[in-house]
């Protein structure tokens, strides 16, 4: 069997790019909406163009779709990409504005915190 490894070189920044966005840390109190339409209370702990870290008690399963209800906000829609630990990525069906990242991020640091 031949094994290959690229060196750090010959990755396409296209392919870079496309699995790259830049993560904030947050801690914002939002509501999880199941599929059955549940609201559940959680925690975004993380946000990016791509999606956000939540936390919530909530068992989800990888590739379910559930929808996020943040203050302010329009309800994002996505897919659960990983769980672990009570915690879970949700992959937004559409990406978010760096516009909405820069709010949710003011919304979400300590001094906003009350």
């Amino acid at each position: 069997m031949n094994m290959y490894r690229k060196i750090a070189s010959d990755i396409s920044p296209a392919l870079i790019e496309r699995r790259c966005a830049s993560r904030h840390l947050v801690n914002l109190g939002a509501l999880l909406i199941t599929p059955l339409g549940e609201m559940i209370p959680a925690t975004v702990t993380g946000v990016s163009t791509r999606g956000f870290r939540v936390k919530a008690d909530y068992g989800v399963t990888i590739g379910r779709s559930v929808g996020l209800a943040i203050p302010g906000l329009p309800r994002y829609v996505g897919w659960v990409a990983w769980s672990y630990l009570g915690e879970f990525g949700l992959e937004g069906a559409q990406e978010i504005t760096e516009d909405a990242v820069e709010h949710i991020v003011a919304l979400g640091t300590p001094s906003a915190i009350t």
